[in-house]
C-alpha cells in the first residue's frame, strides 16, 4: 500500500552559491534604482511624477527579493507597485480626459466662429434682399403713381402715414414697416386702366367705373404671384382697400373686420390723401374738409376706430408731411 501524499507545501529551498550572489546583486542594483527614483520624484515640478518608472522598479524590487527568498519584502514591493500602476493609470486617464477636453473646446470655438460667420452671412444677405425689395417696391409704387398722380408722391405718402396708424395702433415693429411698404402698392392695378379713364376730367360713367374697380383685383394678380411675404401682403391691401365698413364696397363685399386691418388703415389713409390732394377730375380738399368726411362716414365707410387713430395723429403733428 502506497504512503499518503501530504498536503503540507515543501518549504523553499534556499539560494546558494552563485544563484545567491545573483540574486543579491539584482537586489542591490534594483534598490539603488529606486532610491534614485525616489530623490528625482521628491525634486519634480508640481503635478508632475515618475509614477511608470516607479513602479517598474518597485516591480523589479519585488521579483528581486522573491528570488532571493524574502517573500515578505517582495510582497510589500509589490503593493507598491501596484499603487503606482493605478496612479500611472489614472495620470494616462485624466491625460485623455484633458486632450478629449481641449479637442472639444477646439471644436465648440470653431463650431461658434462658424456659427458667427453664418448669422454674419445671414444677416448680410437679408439686408441686401430687403433693399432689393424695398427698391421694386419703390420702383413699382411709382410707375403706378406716375400714370395716376405724376405731380404728387402719393404712394409713399400712404405708406408713411400708414406706417404711423399701424405703429399707433400696436402693430409690431416688423409688421408696420411691412406695411409701410406694401401700403405704396396700393394703386398697382391701375396700371391697367386705360388713361382715357384713369385720366378722365370730370365724373366716370357707370361702365367706366366698372373697369376703374377693377384695379384692386388686377394689383392683387400681379403681386399675389411672388413668393415673398411683403408682396403678399401688398396683394392683400391691394385687394382690400376699397372694402367698406358696412359691406358696401369692391371687390369682394367684406364686412367690418372681414376686412384686412392692412386694408382698413390704407382705406383711411388713402382717401384722406386723395381728398386733400389735386386730381384732373377734382380740386384739392382742405385738411379740415377731409378730416370730417372720413368721421361723417366712419362707421359706413371706414372703420370707426381707424378714423379716430388717424385724426389724434393728425392732431398731435405725428403724420409725415
Amino acid at each position: 500500500m502506497m504512503p499518503t501524499a501530504s498536503s503540507e507545501p515543501d518549504p523553499p529551498v534556499p539560494l546558494e552559491g552563485a544563484r545567491l550572489e545573483q540574486a543579491l546583486e539584482r537586489l542591490s542594483e534594483a534598490q539603488a534604482r529606486l532610491e534614485r527614483l525616489e530623490y528625482e520624484e521628491q525634486h519634480l515640478p508640481e503635478g508632475e511624477s515618475n509614477h511608470p518608472e516607479l513602479a517598474a522598479a518597485h516591480w523589479e524590487l519585488s521579483m528581486a527579493y522573491q528570488g532571493a527568498g524574502q517573500f515578505e519584502q517582495a510582497l510589500k514591493h509589490h503593493q507598491s507597485f501596484y499603487l503606482h500602476d493605478v496612479s500611472r493609470r489614472n495620470e494616462r486617464a485624466q491625460a485623455s480626459v484633458m486632450r478629449l477636453t481641449r479637442a472639444y473646446s477646439r471644436q465648440e470655438g470653431e463650431l461658434n466662429r462658424q456659427e458667427h460667420l453664418l448669422e454674419q452671412t445671414v444677416a448680410e444677405y437679408t439686408a441686401q434682399l430687403e433693399a432689393t425689395q424695398v427698391e421694386m417696391t419703390e420702383l413699382l409704387a411709382s410707375a403706378a403713381e406716375f400714370r395716376d398722380a405724376p405731380l404728387g408722391p402719393h404712394a409713399r405718402w400712404v405708406g408713411d402715414a400708414s406706417a404711423c396708424v399701424a405703429q399707433a395702433m400696436g402693430m409690431s415693429d416688423t409688421d408696420v414697416r411691412s406695411l409701410s411698404l406694401a401700403a405704396r402698392l396700393h394703386d398697382i392695378g391701375k396700371l391697367a386702366i386705360p388713361d382715357a379713364i384713369l385720366l378722365k376730367e370730370g365724373k366716370l360713367s357707370s361702365s367706366e367705373w366698372t373697369v376703374m374697380r377693377t384695379h384692386t383685383v388686377l394689383g392683387a394678380r400681379l403681386l399675389a404671384q411672388s413668393t415673398t411675404s411683403l408682396l403678399r401682403l401688398a396683394a392683400e391691401v391691394a385687394l382690400s382697400h376699397h372694402e367698406h365698413w358696412d359691406g358696401g364696397g369692391y371687390p369682394r363685399g367684406l364686412l367690418a373686420e372681414q376686412i384686412p386691418l392692412s386694408g382698413r388703415i390704407v382705406s383711411v389713409v388713402d382717401t384722406y390723401d386723395a381728398l386733400v390732394s389735386e386730381r384732373p377730375y377734382k380740386p384739392a380738399w382742405t385738411a379740415v374738409q377731409a378730416l370730417l368726411y372720413l368721421h361723417r362716414t366712419a362707421g359706413r365707410q371706414f372703420d370707426p376706430e381707424v378714423v379716430e387713430v388717424f385724426t389724434l395723429l393728425y392732431e398731435q403733428g405725428g403724420l409725415p408731411r
